[in-house]
């Protein structure tokens, strides 16, 4: 029923605002044939990830940068097996992403669950399960879906991989990790997240849903619940992704 009443959500929100004849990015005009409803002038200012890419969590890598895995994956030990991304956070990026999440555009998620589509269905990968990163009760309450959640549903419909919703839970509240480092993010998340019928992840390889890849903290620690919890392996893939910076000196 829930699912259904979202559907209708999405519906009427796509009729107001349709996704294909504005661009989701600047609001200009466009027609149906322009991919993930981007004009032209928007779709190039967009920081496409298709070059060098670290070898653990999927960041962009310049192309003058010696190293194979960024800086972050470098002093970083991360649970997951490997992690894709398809998109370098920035302004732009920034602008649809909120929008997404907290202005009620939940039907740009078709867009963005294309893009993952895109990103992952060439890759050496044959998950079992799509899970997406949880969100707490009192976030999804008040925002009315869990973005994750919406990217993951179309991603498991353009690729017919199965999409599993509760087996995943977050358990509680965290703090804005935006503002915390490394260490302090996986303090504030210990414990967050927990599954539900553990028989049921035996044996299988998980793909991992989230928007927006910084230091891995939070798809680490998913990741460990789902391994302890029997999974054989986790990947990760993500709508966005931090870029390669030097780490600030202690």
């Amino acid at each position: 029923m829930k699912r259904i009443i979202e559907s209708i959500k999405d519906g009427i929100a796509e009729a107001i605002f349709p996704s294909n004849i504005y661009c989701i990015c600047c609001g200009s005009l466009i027609d149906g044939s322009r991919q993930y409803a981007l004009c032209d002038v928007c779709v190039k200012k967009f920081h496409w990830i298709t070059g060098r890419t670290c070898e653990k969590c999927g960041k962009a890598l310049p192309d003058t940068y010696r190293g194979r895995t960024c800086y972050d994956c470098m002093r970083l030990d991360h649970v997951f097996e490997k992690g894709f991304s398809c998109l370098t956070y920035g302004l732009h990026e920034r602008e649809v992403l909120l929008d997404h999440k907290y202005n009620g555009k939940g039907y740009l998620a078709a867009k963005f669950g294309d893009i993952l589509y895109d990103r992952i269905s060439c890759e050496d990968i044959h998950p079992d399960v799509i899970i997406p990163v949880p969100i707490s009760a009192g976030r999804l309450k008040k925002r009315g879906y869990n973005q994750s959640a919406l990217m993951a549903r179309q991603l498991s419909k353009r690729w017919g991989v199965p999409i599993d919703e509760s087996l995943l839970v977050r358990r509680k509240e965290t703090t804005l990790l935006r503002s915390l480092n490394p260490a302090d993010r996986r303090l504030a998340l210990s414990d967050a997240f927990a599954v539900k019928a553990e028989h049921r992840l035996t044996g299988k390889c998980v793909l991992l849903i989230d928007d927006i890849y910084t230091t891995g903290a939070t798809v680490d620690t998913c990741s460990s619940v789902l391994m302890d919890a029997g999974a054989d392996k986790v990947y990760v893939l993500t709508l966005m992704s931090g870029g390669n910076r030097r780490p600030k000196e202690e």
